[in-house]
């Protein structure tokens, strides 16, 4: 039944193209954050925050099928871009690194995108001007771009489990003032049952209850050709830590509080800009009854682009970073120093070739210095009914140790070095104006990984042992129909990835085998049909059996599973109010599953929102 659904809604619109005319609808959109520019030939992939009640993990997963390891419903969740972990992505929020300074990776439950404007990804090293862990890619969050309206909304959901929402948001804009302000409260109680593997028993789940809070004030000043922006994000959370299946009475729980603030002053003369940021985060968490760890982060970029005659363009600038860290097992430690400078030319040799020379240099205290190099090129052809674009590019990569890596006590290692990595990439694009299709194939080599290894008496100490070579193939199709007053929307989105251990680790006969909980298989199907106001969205997702051993143990391992999702939204106006209301129901197979071992998803659950915009 599954199998016949995903056939029909996928082979759907080729039934239905005998009916209608048909228009070309983008897969991927291509877009250049004007604050972070990106070497020619990169595929940077615009993430649509069209559902705000998502978190960011969700959002990802749903849209272009980054598989993200989430410790239960509603709870941490990290990401695995290209086949990496979760401290070989970059995370940058108005182009400042925001990974944990401690456990160097982001938690993208916490980004609720009711409180964010844009996202993209790019994959790959050269994603990146700066900082420190793009070796899978780059995830981009928010740039002062937007030119703010009147306007407000108010946000309101009910759903499964206890699960409920409320927020508000407001943009205004007077003379050379703007700004905008959000708000939010989330929580669930997470009483979902699921049946107990190898029984016939239903469990209902306790003690996985979530509550977060957010707020978020923008304002910006603009006058002559420059303008000073500022940021400020606060969260809170507060969540108990889903227990595994075979301990349900377990009752641990992690508070969290965030403060990110960013202040940046943007000047254009002529042909060249230079932008100047500063960023403040400031982090606790609060695990159990434990002294809590608490992180600081001040860092500090300028950016400066040149339009040199009519074929080059030059982007320069620097990063400083420091990072400091305190807790019971974080006792007396310096702070990490870090100092990076980078240099991207792009030669533009005429409206169809251009290329990319890339230079980074990355200094640490105690940690050594890091040479980075990159190439790009681009193609295009222009053809009376189609298109197609080619991009090539090889670049290095590398990810600093954590503060956890270096200083955690006890087992901490300062004599770490950085993680190294090169990789390479070629991609088409092919556009006609029935469809348009993208696949990019990609190689990494990687070296010096970090792993925790065990010690006498029961500690684990870091060490560079591990050798990784990662290969894969992204693709991705999209088109759209319309027929009368109907008009239909699909995509979509193949990943396929393999992470290989080459290391003799922690057996010979670990090498050669996958990486754990990296899947073989993603795969996203999105379908939408628009019948005159309504909305009925249709998304199906299938992801791969993941390893959780080295030793591709299948006793161990992660069974694959398959969700079917729908969505119907109405719009109801009123004079110059308009209330969106949107029913969804989600895992309509009522399919158990487990995206990290023993830790139960839920079934079949629903949930209703309305938002009214003002």
């Amino acid at each position: 039944m599954k199998v016949v659904v995903f056939w029909m809604t996928f082979l759907c619109p080729f039934f239905l193209k005998a009916q209608s005319d048909t228009v070309l609808m983008r897969p991927i959109e291509i877009m250049g954050f004007g604050l972070v520019p990106y070497a020619t030939g990169e595929v940077v992939r615009v993430i649509h925050t069209v559902d705000p009640f998502k978190t960011l993990d969700a959002t990802l997963f749903s849209q272009a099928g980054v598989y993200m390891k989430n410790y239960g419903h509603q709870q941490l969740s990290t990401i695995s871009f290209r086949g990496t972990s979760a401290v070989h992505t970059n995370v940058l929020w108005h182009g400042i690194p925001v990974n944990a300074p401690t456990l160097g990776s982001t938690d993208f439950s916490q980004w609720h995108t009711w409180m964010i404007d844009d996202v993209a990804i790019q994959p790959g090293n050269q994603g990146a001007l700066y900082g420190s862990g793009s070796i899978g890619g780059t995830v981009f969050i928010d740039h002062f771009n937007k030119i703010r309206t009147n306007t407000a909304a108010i946000g309101w959901g009910l759903g499964s489990f206890g699960y409920n929402f409320q927020g508000a948001r407001a943009e205004y804009k007077k003379d050379q003032l703007q700004g905008t302000t959000h708000i939010y409260r989330e929580a669930i109680n997470n009483d979902f049952t699921y049946p107990l593997k190898g029984t016939d028993l239903i469990q209902t789940q306790k003690n996985a209850a979530a509550l977060s809070y957010g707020f978020r004030q923008e304002l910006q000043h603009f006058w002559n050709n420059q303008r000073l922006s500022l940021d400020l994000l606060l969260f809170y959370q507060h969540r108990e830590s889903q227990p595994v299946i075979s301990q349900n009475e377990g009752q641990d729980f992690i508070k969290t509080h965030n403060i990110k603030s960013v202040v940046e002053h943007f000047i254009d003369i002529n042909k060249r800009s230079i932008s100047t940021t500063l960023g403040w985060m400031n982090d606790q968490m609060i695990y159990n009854q434990n002294p809590a760890i608490r992180s600081q982060q001040i860092t500090l970029t300028q950016r400066y682009e040149y339009d040199i005659g009519d074929h080059f363009h030059l982007n320069s600038g620097f990063l400083i970073n420091l990072l400091t860290a305190k807790g019971s097992n974080l006792e007396n430690i310096n702070p990490q120093k870090q100092l990076d400078f980078f240099v991207i030319v792009t030669y533009r040799i005429n409206d169809r070739w251009s290329s990319t020379w890339g230079l980074r240099e990355s200094f640490m205290i105690d940690a050594g210095s890091k040479l980075l190099p990159s190439l790009g090129a681009e193609r295009k052809w222009i053809f009376p009914k189609s298109s197609l674009v080619s991009h090539a590019k090889i670049a290095q990569g590398f990810r600093y140790p954590t503060l956890n890596d270096r200083f955690w006590l006890p087992g901490g290692n300062p004599s770490l070095n950085p993680e190294q990595s090169a990789s390479t990439e070629i991609g088409f694009e092919l556009r006609y104006p029935k469809f348009n299709t993208q696949v990019n194939i990609y190689q990494t080599w990687a070296q010096d990984w970090i792993l925790w290894l065990p010690q006498s008496g029961n500690i684990w100490r870091p060490e560079n042992i591990q050798k990784v070579a990662i290969s894969g193939i992204d693709y991705a199709l999209g088109y759209q129909y319309f027929f009368n007053e109907t008009e239909l929307e699909s995509e979509v989105v193949l990943n396929y990835q393999c992470s290989i251990n080459k290391s003799a680790y922690p057996s010979q006969a670990a090498y050669g085998n996958q990486l754990p909980y990296v899947p073989y298989f993603t795969a996203i199907w999105s379908n939408k049909i628009h019948i005159k106001k309504w909305t009925i969205a249709l998304d199906q997702s299938y992801t791969s059996r993941r390893y959780t051993t080295l030793d591709e143990s299948d006793t161990y391992a992660v069974a694959p599973y398959f969700l079917l999702d729908m969505a119907i939204d109405y719009p109801l106006i009123l004079g110059k109010v308009t209330t969106q209301t949107s029913f969804k129901a989600n895992n309509i197979f009522n399919n158990y599953y487990e995206n990290i071992q023993n830790r139960a998803m839920p079934g079949i659950n629903f949930q209703l929102q309305i938002i009214t915009k003002l």
